[in-house]
């Protein structure tokens, strides 16, 4: 008889969080060694010198460094791959440009840094806060990073807003270029939140250039507008929201960036999907199914009739008004039971006058467990709806983006290969190669065949 395997090593019992996350490294094959060769190749790159504007132009770059620009991560962050600019249009809109560490600038297709990041496909985040970088240390901490007062080339998207902050159709510029910024102030989250707390409840004044504040406080507005309307609509709600008046977790600051982000993924795609309707890979997220969405209603209606977090869909609003008017006289007062610590708490925050402990007490989920149960619920229906294949965009699915959200992996540029892989698309779209499509296709076949088709 012939063996059908053989130990190949032992892993030792260990009670230690350290061990578990060895256990899971081994059964994920997870790429925990760095590769020498990728870093030797890392250590030769350097960066693009531009002076002035002309050399930029020249290099096919939209010179933007006179811009305020700013970028929010956690504190002591040096992969810093994204940025915000924001700017008043003539029309009293406004300009938000959401800008990219162009990562592909130093990235070729085959070579040795490109099949490393194929490899591992993600930085990954160990339980153990080992991180585990998809690209060398010297890219994504030097040579590209947004770092503050560094030049660096961006992939730049645009969204506009009229006076309302309502964002609109980008109609003052072309929404993508390639550009060169110059990151004036790189804040910490937390910096970020403490002006959302302190001004941005406030009457809004005419945007000035150069504040700081101002620009947080306009972007801060911009999101939660964006925020509203995904909510509404039912996309792209895939994760428990954190307590939401939570100070320490800098939650608002967290959206901020959080809600540009997921709609730049959108704006990229669609954009692409229309410049390449036959051709160009995207995800796509469909509308809940609406007899799985009475089934859950029906579960939770309680809960429904009192939580101002589910009144935001349209869709369960108009539900919840539809059964009303079927069976109006049936409509009794909720009673919702509080735990016997949130009672506690409350009390303790009032007696010290601590608002926004009171507020937080009172709205976060954990302390409603019926609240908790149906929102876990609620995110297991977006999941269902997420289509996590890849499709070919085509005339059909186009035309059905009000029924349908498409999307793509666009502003992690350090953190995914995918992310690494989309970019080239964009830069020989703007390059107006007319050999775009045949360079793209070997790029197209990589996010195929690294995605699992299979998986729903």
């Amino acid at each position: 008889m012939y063996p059908l395997g053989y130990v190949k090593r032992v892993i030792k019992a260990g009670e230690g969080l350290g061990d578990s996350q060895r256990v899971i490294n081994l059964l994920h094959q997870i790429p925990t060694r760095p590769n020498q060769e990728c870093i030797s190749a890392a250590d030769g790159l350097r960066n693009f010198v531009y002076d002035g504007a002309s050399d930029a132009a020249a290099a096919g770059l939209e010179d933007i460094r006179r811009q305020l620009t700013i970028s929010i991560d956690p504190p002591g962050c040096q992969d810093v791959d994204d940025a915000l600019t924001l700017c008043q249009l003539p029309n009293g809109g406004f300009l938000v440009g959401i800008h990219i560490a162009d990562v592909g600038n130093f990235v070729a297709k085959g070579d040795v840094i490109d099949s490393d990041a194929g490899r591992r496909m993600m930085s990954f985040y160990a339980a153990t806060d080992k991180v585990y970088h998809m690209l060398p240390a010297r890219l994504s901490e030097k040579v590209c990073t947004l770092l503050q007062d560094m030049d660096r080339c961006a992939l730049s998207v645009y969204l506009e807003t009229d006076p309302a902050l309502k964002v609109i159709d980008t109609r003052s510029r072309s929404p993508v270029c390639r550009s060169l910024i110059r990151n004036d102030r790189q804040m910490t989250y937390e910096e970020a939140q403490q002006i959302i707390d302190e001004e941005a409840y406030k009457e809004l004044s005419p945007l000035k250039d150069g504040s700081v504040n101002q620009t947080i406080v306009y972007l801060h507005r911009i999101a939660q507008r964006l925020r509203i309307d995904r909510l509404r609509q039912a996309r792209h709600c895939f994760s428990e929201p954190d307590d939401p008046f939570c100070l320490l977790e800098c939650h608002e600051a967290h959206q901020l960036v959080e809600e540009f982000m997921i709609r730049t993924n959108s704006a990229v795609a669609q954009f692409l999907a229309s410049r390449f309707p036959d051709s160009f890979p995207v995800r796509r997220q469909k509308s809940p199914d609406d007899d799985e969405v009475s089934r859950w209603s029906g579960r939770h209606e309680a809960v429904l009739q009192v939580s101002m977090y589910f009144q935001q869909f349209d869709m369960l609003n108009s539900l919840l008004r539809r059964e009303h008017v079927q069976d109006d006289e049936s409509v009794k007062p909720t009673r919702i039971s509080f735990l016997q610590s949130t009672i506690a708490g409350l009390k303790t925050a009032v007696e010290n006058r601590d608002l926004r402990k009171a507020v937080s007490m009172i709205a976060h989920e954990s302390q409603h467990p019926l609240h908790m149960l149906a929102m876990s619920s609620w995110f297991q229906i977006q999941v269902s709806q997420s289509d996590s294949k890849l499709l070919i965009c085509s005339y059909k699915l186009t035309v059905s983006l009000s029924q349908t959200s498409i999307s793509c992996y666009f502003t992690g540029s350090f953190f995914s290969a995918v992310e690494v892989w989309i970019a080239p698309f964009l830069c020989w779209f703007l390059s107006d190669n007319p050999d775009a499509l045949s360079v793209c296709l070997p790029y197209w076949y990589e996010l195929f065949l690294y995605t699992d088709l299979n998986k729903t």
